[in-house]
């Protein structure tokens, strides 16, 4: 049963394919993303993403019953769903995730883009074509967002450094005797 090391504790019950490292584990407020490193085979492309994708898709299927033991006993104990994603070199497959509805409000030119991707059959709705506007971002932007994240967890590794100690009245101020 997990305690406080999740990762140790979600490698040491995975097959070795998929066990040569601890697997990342992203704790949001809604969920608990686990994504597992895959060992690529000795013969294997690692060049090509449809073998990558292959690959995946291949031990997502014969690893459903245990990731579904694994994120019972998760759920079980802290409380959150669990989700699933595999990793072969850059590419990362997402499964099992949630979805979210996300409340926004969009001006007509905004509409207009979600409007026309739907017309042309990108996407079937207005959600889904604004779904796959972030992907589109992303995939452009990845790398610039992935330093925004490690800014921003820089800055919560600070925060967590500082001790706030809830203060009793406005703070002492030093007052100059000389004025």
């Amino acid at each position: 049963m997990p305690d406080r090391d999740v990762p140790s504790w979600v490698a040491q019950q995975l097959p070795p394919l998929l066990a040569h490292r601890p697997p990342e584990v992203r704790q949001y407020a809604d969920e608990l993303l686990i994504v597992l490193h895959v060992v690529p085979p000795e013969a294997f492309d690692s060049e090509s993403i449809e073998a990558s994708q292959a690959l995946i898709g291949r031990l997502r299927a014969e690893t459903r019953g245990l990731r579904m033991q694994i994120a019972s006993e998760l759920e079980g104990t802290l409380g959150l769903p669990v989700a699933w994603g595999m990793r072969l070199g850059e590419l990362e497959m997402l499964f099992t995730t949630r979805t979210a509805p996300v409340m926004t409000r969009l001006g007509r030119a905004e509409r207009d883009v979600l409007d026309t991707l739907v017309a042309a059959g990108v996407a079937d709705t207005r959600s889904s074509a604004l779904a796959y506007t972030v992907r589109a971002f992303a995939a452009e932007h990845g790398a610039w967002l992935a330093e925004v994240r490690e800014a921003i967890a820089e800055v919560e590794r600070v925060r967590a450094r500082l001790k706030i100690r809830p203060r009793k009245g406005a703070p002492r101020v030093k007052v100059d005797d000389e004025a």
